[in-house]
């Protein structure tokens, strides 16, 4: 296993923490994928008091018209609650429910698959966002 893993045992020690390396009988689910989840939702639950966190780092290299050059850094740090909803709940979910609620209002008109890379989605969910205590901190360095 561990020429499988390329010879890291960092890895083959995560695999054997997480089981997949013992005789344990596995659940047969509708897929290795599915099988694998089952799995892992037994044993990766929070313990009492545990929180997760979500860790969000973006960086832009922005060329502007005049010449100058932008790196624009965008970070943002969440807890989740102790014995409540998690990071990844609250950015997730409340993300998705505020982009339906624009879709609701009739704020977005289009149709399909739509990714928010335009201003008339993100702004609107962004303030949404801040409303709810969920914002990221923007930093420029320009060069």
């Amino acid at each position: 296993i561990l020429r499988i893993v390329g010879g890291d045992e960092q890895k083959l020690r995560a695999m054997e923490d997480l089981g997949l390396l013992s005789d344990d009988p596995v659940a047969l689910k509708g897929s290795p994928v599915a099988a694998l989840c089952d799995k892992l939702a037994g044993m990766l639950v929070y313990g009492p008091g545990e929180r997760d966190i979500v860790v969000l780092r973006h960086s832009f290299g922005i060329k502007w018209p005049s010449g100058k050059d932008e790196t624009r850094n965008i970070s943002m740090v969440l807890y989740g609650e102790r014995n409540g909803q998690s990071a990844m709940a609250m950015t997730v979910g409340i993300t998705t429910a505020f982009a339906a609620k624009l879709m609701l209002n009739g704020a977005i008109q289009r149709r399909g698959v739509i990714l928010p890379f335009t201003s008339d989605i993100y702004s609107p969910i962004l303030a949404d966002l801040n409303k709810v205590g969920i914002f990221s901190v923007t930093k420029s360095i320009y060069h």
